[in-house]
């Protein structure tokens, strides 16, 4: 949904949102402890407001299974933040487009909570 990725020696995207898809690296650390890339596991989402966190407290685990992450060009499209050893948009979202880094149907009660608000949404912000 981005512009372009690193994935693949880079690529050019769908340029729904401006931004960039970067690669975490392979040298990860944060207080002191190396990081695993991929990232497979459990992380805290803070949220934008949007109508699909209705009912979903801020800071809800969530869980993401990724070796690239979003660097967004405009903050106002970012709905959601995560943080891997980097800050990152977890959830990204204009007019009716609304996008997520993690898997809502892995993710628990937040996830299928996330995904009944999609069904009802109306794709008005």
């Amino acid at each position: 949904m981005m512009d372009r990725s690193e994935e693949n020696g880079g690529v050019d995207c769908m340029g729904v949102f401006p931004g960039q898809v970067r690669f975490f690296g392979k040298d990860l650390i944060e207080n002191g402890e190396r990081l695993k890339v991929p990232h497979m596991g459990w992380n805290t989402v803070t949220q934008v407001k949007h109508p699909l966190w209705a009912g979903i407290a801020d800071n809800s685990r969530f869980y993401f299974v990724h070796s690239y992450f979003v660097d967004a060009v405009n903050a106002e499209q970012v709905k959601g933040h995560g943080h891997y050893s980097v800050d990152f948009a977890a959830a990204m979202g204009e007019d009716n487009v609304f996008a997520v880094q993690f898997h809502p149907e892995k993710s628990h009660n937040a996830g299928l909570a996330l995904l009944k608000n999609f069904l009802s949404w109306d794709g008005q912000a």
